[in-house]
């Protein structure tokens, strides 16, 4: 299945511009749009997750399932965490073509200029099948199926940081194979998944909503 394993590190300096990380601020473009949902006729900023710098996840990326190089960017709603989703509004991926020294931090500030963003922590990667105690997230699984889980987050704690699913569970992105394959990151699904069960498979809804979508 050639799963990537991700670990958190809380990190006492400031990650450079472009590195891996998980929480904190995104590294962006110029020309970025930070990604939204509507809900009532309203527009709401989605949370950022994570960045992945793809080149420092290649070494581990034993399918080649990920892009080789460029960042890419996951986003979801953590207000409201919907873990059930057909629709592009909780979750959104983002991808990046071009190198790290293109891009600048972006911050969320509230009213009176304070940072909004949870504290940014360090992925270190691991492709060694080892089972870990304090695993993050798992990225760029290649399985037998249509949907791919391109990125699983587990529920996730620490003094600074929390970050709790239901019932303990995890969220995972799924994305259509044949579009990963081409680069296209424009339609990501979302669905609650057992934080230990390996055999990952979109529901049956929503395999058949992005068969309609492709026929429209």
């Amino acid at each position: 299945m050639n799963a990537i394993d991700l670990t958190f590190s809380e990190e006492t300096s400031k990650l450079p511009i472009g590195a891996s990380k998980f929480l904190g601020n995104p590294d962006v473009w110029d020309g970025f749009e930070w990604p939204q949902f509507i809900e009532n006729g309203e527009s709401y900023d989605l949370s950022f997750m994570c960045q992945i710098n793809c080149a420092e996840a290649a070494p581990f990326d034993k399918g080649g399932t990920l892009p080789k190089t460029g960042m890419l960017y996951f986003f979801y709603d953590l207000d409201e965490m919907p873990l059930e989703s057909f629709d592009k509004n909780a979750a959104r991926v983002l991808y990046y073509g071009g190198g790290p020294a293109a891009l600048h931090e972006m911050l969320r500030i509230d009213h009176e200029g304070n940072d909004m963003s949870l504290r940014e922590m360090k992925i270190q990667y691991h492709s060694d099948g080892v089972e870990r105690e304090r695993l993050g997230a798992r990225l760029g699984e290649s399985l037998p199926q249509r949907w791919q889980p391109i990125f699983q987050v587990f529920s996730f704690e620490t003094d600074m940081v929390s970050i709790k699913f239901p019932e303990e569970k995890a969220l995972c992105f799924f994305i259509d194979k044949a579009k990963l394959e081409r680069g296209d990151f424009s339609d990501v699904r979302i669905r609650q998944t057992d934080a230990t069960d390996k055999d990952h498979h979109i529901s049956k809804e929503a395999h058949n909503h992005g068969r309609r979508e492709d026929h429209a």
